[in-house]
């Protein structure tokens, strides 16, 4: 049951709030080197927990990409998403992924509640660093500090399911 993942915590912890805007921060400036860097051969370095995200906007038409963790679950991607692209995928749910190294095509589902804090445990036990971005921390019992999941949940905050598509050939065509 997900309330039995979630701990109940009686401070704010302005610090951590500080912290993971100043992450977010400087990742939007550093977005270009890391799609740069995941784009060419060195992209190892970083592709296991981060890859390039190809989605088309809802309203100009025109094709973006973005950086983005996420945690490989099955033949699914969990993307923790708080910013404005996800409404994109609301749109129009087909988008593409360049994943470690080659681009794939996926079907994005946006997950609120009541799954959210299941898949969102899971993506911080495998991946910490969602944590520290999100500002959304495991407590000492390894449970949501349930405060910081309501202060991101009021934010917008919701996690993207990226199915990928079999054909890895199709990706090229996909939000091109």
């Amino acid at each position: 049951m997900t309330m039995s993942l979630i701990y109940q915590s009686a401070s704010k912890e302005p610090r951590e709030m500080r912290l993971s805007r100043v992450l977010q921060s400087a990742a939007r400036y550093s977005s270009p080197f890391v799609r740069f860097v995941l784009a060419t051969p060195l992209h190892r370095i970083m592709s296991s927990r981060l890859m390039i995200l190809r989605f088309t906007g809802r309203k100009t038409g025109r094709s973006y990409t973005t950086p983005v963790s996420y945690v490989l679950d099955g033949n699914s991607l969990l993307v923790p998403a708080g910013g404005a692209w996800r409404r994109n995928l609301e749109a129009g749910p087909r988008a593409s992924v360049r994943l470690r190294g080659a681009w794939r095509t996926v079907t994005a589902e946006v997950v609120r509640e009541p799954a959210l804090a299941d898949l969102l445990l899971g993506m911080i036990q495998k991946n910490p660093a969602i944590g520290v971005f999100t500002g959304i921390r495991l407590t000492s019992d390894g449970r949501l500090d349930a405060s910081a999941l309501e202060r991101e949940r009021r934010r917008g905050f919701v996690v993207v399911r990226l199915s990928l598509d079999n054909d890895p050939r199709q990706a090229r065509t996909a939000a091109a």
